[in-house]
């Protein structure tokens, strides 16, 4: 009696969510509790398949958070894609979801054939420190002249080599890279950056973040911008903002991936209904 055929490896890609408050960042490392260990360990629970190689589309660090990030893996596990998400997260602890699913082409890499991503980092300015939302947002207190702030920005857009935005321990060889879009939202004391690029270096958004708040309370003037990104100098940019207000939002390729949900998510919007007393 012939014994069955094995089952076709399939690649699988991930989009999931996670609170990075209590991670060691996304990838595996020997002193504490990781991203890719947690979903590892989750994979495996669920397949009985020992031997997974999960790779992520960005090394996120200790304390940074994420709403879109996208990793991928192969199996022989037969579950449907739209399934996978449930089935993994009864497995998985509340600071990380899986979000979405799909099944990929065997040359698809979440990291190299990234086109870009977008990040958000939150500041709440407010003389008061928040408490709920203190592993979500940067606390800053003080007036910011975000005019100021403003005038700065447009400066940033563009391919540059962004050297003097980039901490010491990077390992990109190349630090040219391109902003495509920068934005500022206020919402009360919430201030959110938002920024798009083609790639970030080691901690890059951090300071980009920590020179437009240098700009802000007056330390850099908005027109030096370009002198700082031309002198390649970390010492003239602003200072390294804490992790907890980065956040990873959206990973993009093409052909786009998980349009469906971004799209389901988009399409949900904002409905507001209050009811008072006559």
């Amino acid at each position: 009696m012939e014994g069955s055929a094995p089952s076709k490896p399939r690649h699988i890609a991930l989009l999931t969510e996670y609170d990075g408050s209590a991670f060691y960042g996304w990838q595996t490392q020997a002193r504490g509790r990781t991203v890719q260990q947690v979903l590892i360990a989750s994979l495996q629970e669920l397949t009985g398949e020992n031997d997974f190689h999960l790779v992520g589309s960005s090394r996120t660090d200790s304390g940074v958070h994420a709403r879109g990030h996208v990793s991928h893996f192969q199996t022989a596990s037969r579950i449907p894609a739209d399934r996978l998400p449930l089935a993994l997260n009864t497995h998985l602890p509340p600071d990380l979801a899986v979000l979405a699913a799909c099944d990929v082409e065997a040359d698809f890499h979440a990291r190299y054939h990234a086109l870009g991503k977008k990040y958000a980092y939150r500041i709440w300015n407010l003389d008061s420190r928040p408490a709920i939302d203190r592993q979500r947002v940067c606390h800053v207190a003080g007036q910011l002249d975000l005019d100021q702030m403003r005038q700065a920005m447009p400066h940033l857009i563009g391919r540059h080599d962004f050297r003097a935005f980039m901490d010491t321990g990077s390992c990109d060889r190349n630090p040219v890279r391109t902003i495509w879009s920068l934005s500022l939202s206020v919402a009360g004391p919430l201030l959110t950056l938002q920024i798009e690029g083609d790639g970030f270096l080691y901690h890059m958004v951090r300071i980009i973040a920590g020179t437009l708040l240098w700009v802000a309370l007056g330390k850099i003037k908005p027109d030096s911008i370009p002198e700082i990104i031309r002198s390649g100098d970390r010492k003239l940019a602003g200072k390294t903002m804490p992790p907890q207000g980065l956040c990873l939002e959206h990973v993009y390729y093409d052909p786009p991936l998980f349009e469906n949900y971004f799209s389901r998510m988009a399409e949900k919007g904002e409905d507001y209904v209050q009811f008072k007393m006559e």
